[in-house]
């Protein structure tokens, strides 16, 4: 039950006083606002005026008795206990909120995390029956309102805001723990607008290592593939890929945070800090691929004549 009351004591003989009164009761909406329903779409009701209380009260003299606290149980719900529509109402629970915050450590989204956390739901339950219950209790699986909100909240105290520094400094370590962990290279260039530095991450994953160790085409042909608007900062993701019987398979990917030439011509010579020796089936870094394959951007393709002059730069209209 939610507190609804809590004393101030002027005396020494009244330790503890609270008063909490069920979550469909009128003294709880007064308290919360004056919302008659949850969300404007919904017909569900929180306030059906329910008298439930539970009074807690504790006293001095009664601390050398076995039970010193006072517990006084009005036990008189005007409505149903256990359904989906009293349940949906109830807090999340501290263990429950810790768990996505978890999961929002780990990189996932809201609708992952709700997704993945759902999945645990249902190995942990025993039966059908308390599936559902674990299922319609908003204490042990919260809405997806609540896990926007506390993923909103989470990033704001562990990043800051966007382009920030703090959010910079952790980017930094986890480019850093990717280097350490054997499992590819990453670059990094902070963003920085008073001297006119441009944000770039570079990447290359051992997948990629092992695309230009083995396959044969990522020495006649590369092609890039430039995208943008995935997110609200509108950065640009460009993907270096070759093509073989398999399909498509990646070279090294680059991020950046516009698509001006020299921003694109720094990316490129960065991501060849990181490529490995032996990058284009051994053709090596300064030589390239003998062919580029580029959509029809200036921009690009000025950059790649300058980073990789040997090779031969071919124009994709889409």
């Amino acid at each position: 039950m939610p507190e609804t009351k809590r004393y101030e004591f002027k005396g020494k003989h009244v330790l503890f006083h609270e008063m909490r009164h069920c979550i469909h009761s009128d003294k709880v909406k007064k308290k919360q606002g004056n919302r008659e329903i949850k969300r404007q779409q919904s017909s569900r009701l929180r306030n059906t005026n329910c008298a439930s209380t539970i009074h807690l009260r504790l006293e001095r003299w009664r601390l050398e008795l076995s039970h010193p606290l006072e517990v006084n149980i009005k036990f008189t719900h005007n409505h149903v206990i256990i359904s989906a529509e009293s349940l949906s109402f109830r807090r999340v629970n501290e263990k429950v909120r810790e768990r996505f915050l978890e999961l929002f450590k780990d990189g996932h989204s809201p609708a992952s995390a709700m997704y993945t956390y759902e999945d645990e739901l249902y190995l942990s339950a025993a039966d059908e029956q308390e599936l559902l219950l674990l299922l319609a209790d908003r204490a042990s699986n919260p809405d997806y309102e609540y896990i926007f909100n506390l993923f909103w909240q989470y990033r704001q105290d562990s990043l800051s805001d966007r382009n920030g520094s703090v959010m910079f400094r952790r980017l930094a370590e986890v480019v850093n723990d990717y280097n350490n962990s054997g499992k590819g290279r990453a670059i990094l260039q902070e963003y920085d607008s008073r001297s006119g530095k441009a944000f770039i991450l570079c990447v290359v994953t051992s997948l990629m290592s092992r695309v230009h160790e083995k396959i044969l085409q990522s020495s006649e042909i590369c092609y890039i593939d430039a995208s943008a608007s995935f997110e609200p900062l509108n950065t640009s993701i460009t993907l270096l890929y070759t093509s073989c019987a398999v399909g498509a398979l990646p070279l090294g990917l680059f991020i950046t945070s516009d698509e001006f030439k020299i921003t694109l011509e720094k990316a490129l010579n960065l991501l060849k800090s990181i490529l490995p020796q032996h990058a284009f089936y051994g053709r090596g870094v300064q030589l390239g691929p003998k062919i580029f394959l580029t959509d029809d951007s200036s921009a690009e393709r000025n950059a790649l004549e300058l980073c990789w002059p040997e090779s031969k730069d071919s124009t994709l209209i889409y």
